[in-house]
């Protein structure tokens, strides 16, 4: 038993002598293909085109103490159903959603949309990627081999097309290939120790990475000022509507009043100063309204512009 033993660990056991002496002998043909391993490498890098790498870092605007409205715009707009004091602290929006906003179908269809200058022609960004060699190779033999079927298909669905809503986003396969070659170059990264927020894009055009990172940054700027003043637009635009109807209905008494006036000119009997008492008393509750809703109107068009980030 103990022989069979000492037999099997023998097989097991790797003799590294013998196997450097024969590393050594075929130590010429190692070095040769070692050699032109390395000459494939090196021009290899030296044919591939320069990657340029445009980022842009910034810190997102949070507000400790953000409101919506004073207690009385709150108060007027319970009047009409519309309770506001949940809106207290929603218009912040965290940064963790940032990476959500870029992701999201709209704001990728607005990249890919924007223009950029290339060679002093100015084109969408999609018809950059669409003119690149390696993307229009791969997607001319998959539009016309694997796409052929739906290709057919698409030619005779076009006349059964609806009309476009904002709010609705139909994609189309050429978009989500488009959607893939975007995030492969482009991409967003927080840091949440420190705080701020990275944007690059890489491309082998400088200036097109650049142009790129600037319109993409303007574009999450934008949905974030969107959601940031969402609630304060609501609210002036609510107290805009009271104000108006309110000024209606003031400048109508006004007119009911003058024709009083003109009518009972020469009567002055207790009846008529009582008619006359009862409207101005009307006026003058209207007057204040009006006053007091044209104040908050002033005061909902700071708070816009307040809850607007720098």
């Amino acid at each position: 038993m103990s022989e069979f033993n000492n037999q099997h660990v023998h097989e097991d056991e790797i003799d590294l002598v013998e196997l450097l002496k024969k590393v050594y002998k075929e130590k010429k043909l190692i070095f040769k293909y070692s050699i032109i391993a390395a000459v494939v490498g090196v021009v290899f890098a030296l044919f591939q085109p320069n990657q340029y790498t445009s980022s842009t870092t910034f810190i997102p605007q949070l507000s400790s103490d953000v409101k919506t409205g004073s207690s009385s715009l709150s108060g007027l707009a319970s009047l009409a159903g519309i309770n506001l004091g949940g809106m207290e602290g929603s218009s912040e929006f965290p940064p963790t959603l940032y990476p959500q906003v870029v992701e999201s179908v709209p704001f990728k269809l607005q990249l890919l949309s924007s223009s950029i200058k290339n060679n002093n022609q100015e084109l969408s960004l999609r018809e950059y990627f669409l003119s690149q060699e390696s993307y229009s190779i791969l997607g001319i033999v998959k539009k016309y081999t694997i796409g052929l079927p739906s290709l057919i298909l698409s030619s005779f669905k076009k006349n059964d097309e609806s009309v476009n809503n904002s709010l609705i986003y139909s994609i189309s396969e050429e978009d989500e290939e488009l959607f893939k070659e975007l995030f492969k170059v482009f991409s967003l990264s927080l840091n949440d120790k420190e705080g701020f927020i990275t944007m690059s894009f890489t491309d082998r055009n400088k200036s097109i990475s650049a142009q790129v990172v600037k319109i993409a940054q303007s574009l999450l700027q934008e949905k974030i000022i969107e959601y940031k003043v969402q609630s304060s637009k609501e609210l002036l635009d609510f107290t805009k509507s009271q104000y108006n109807e309110n000024k209606v209905a003031f400048e109508k008494l006004q007119d009911e009043r003058a024709v009083f006036v003109d009518k009972n000119i020469n009567i002055s009997s207790s009846l008529y100063q009582n008619k006359l008492s009862r409207i101005e008393s009307d006026l003058s509750i209207a007057q204040t309204v009006v006053q007091q809703l044209a104040s908050q109107v002033e005061q909902a068009k700071l708070q816009v512009n307040k809850d607007t980030p720098v």
